[in-house]
C-alpha cells in the first residue's frame, strides 16, 4: 500500500468518513468528541516519507485581541506533551494540533499511524474546555491549564 492508501485504511478502520481533497494528497473529515467537533486533516508527503495529522476545533472565533491569551494557553498546554503540539496562525487565529510520522513505506501500517492520529484528537478534546474558558474570559490561561492538568481522583 502507498502512504495515502495506508492513511485511508486507518480512517476506514476508525469508521471515519474521510474524503480526499481534489488535487491534493490530503484526507479530511469531521469528528465529534465529547467536548466539541473537530476537523481532521491528514497530509501525505510520500516524497518525504512523512504523514502529518492536523486536528482543528470547529466553531472557535478568536479575535486579534484574544490571540496573546490563546498563545499563552497553547504554550502552557504544549509544555510536556509527549506527541505533537498546538499551533496558532497569528494572521487569522486558526488553531491546529499537529502530530507527524516519518517512516519508510515498508515500516508503515495503520497500527503505526493510529496512535499519532488518536493522540491529536484526544489532546484537542482534553484542552478544548480550557481554551473555551480563556476565550470567554472565564479563566486566565494559567488557571485553565492548572485546572485541566490537576490529577483526578479515581
Amino acid at each position: 500500500m502507498s502512504y495515502l492508501e495506508t492513511a485511508q485504511a486507518l480512517f476506514v478502520a476508525l469508521g471515519w468518513n474521510a474524503r480526499i481533497l481534489q488535487n491534493y494528497p490530503v484526507l479530511t473529515c469531521a469528528v465529534a468528541v465529547p467536548n466539541g467537533s473537530l476537523d481532521v486533516f491528514c497530509h501525505v508527503h510520500a516524497e518525504l516519507q512523512r504523514i502529518l495529522f492536523y486536528v482543528r476545533p470547529q466553531n472557535l472565533e478568536i479575535s486579534s485581541g484574544q490571540m496573546p491569551q490563546v498563545a499563552e494557553f497553547l504554550t502552557r498546554a504544549n509544555y510536556g506533551l509527549p506527541i505533537g503540539n498546538f499551533e496558532m496562525d497569528w494572521e487569522d487565529g486558526e488553531i491546529n494540533y499537529k502530530s507527524s510520522v516519518q517512516l519508510p513505506l515498508q515500516c508503515l501500517d495503520t497500527a503505526t499511524l493510529r496512535p499519532y492520529l488518536l493522540a491529536a484528537v484526544e489532546t484537542v478534546n482534553h484542552y478544548l474546555p480550557g481554551l473555551r474558558a480563556v476565550l470567554a474570559g472565564e479563566k486566565t490561561p494559567a488557571h485553565a491549564i492548572k485546572t485541566l492538568e490537576q490529577p483526578q481522583a479515581h
